[in-house]
């Protein structure tokens, strides 16, 4: 693995650790790293979603088949009614712009 790969690993670590998402780094890991030859990430956009009655922006993840689109953040019910909203925008483009580089690189 080269060091921006392993860099781009770490920052995501960082923010899911942050909102204590065990699932969504083992995704990215399974549907990108690992070169899968099925289902695999191609783009991640941000998305409206709503959760727990708010809406939030959340990284959405697109597949290169007829896989439904997920989301790569997951968020507890206290970090929704906690955090600002701004904040979990940021969050949720900082994810989406670190998954896109790592596409990008292992393309």
């Amino acid at each position: 693995m080269n060091n921006e790969i392993k860099y781009i690993i770490r920052e995501l670590e960082v923010i899911y650790d942050f909102y204590q998402d065990k699932f969504s780094l083992k995704r990215v890991k399974a549907y990108i790293l690992s070169m899968p030859e099925g289902s695999k990430i191609v783009n991640v956009e941000p998305g409206q979603v709503s959760i727990y009655d708010h809406m939030v922006t959340l990284p959405i993840a697109d597949f290169n088949d007829t896989t439904a689109s997920v989301s790569l953040l997951q968020l507890s019910h206290t970090m929704v009614n906690n955090r600002k909203s701004v904040d979990l925008d940021d969050d949720a483009e900082r994810v989406t712009e670190l998954v896109n580089r790592l596409i990008g690189l292992l393309s």
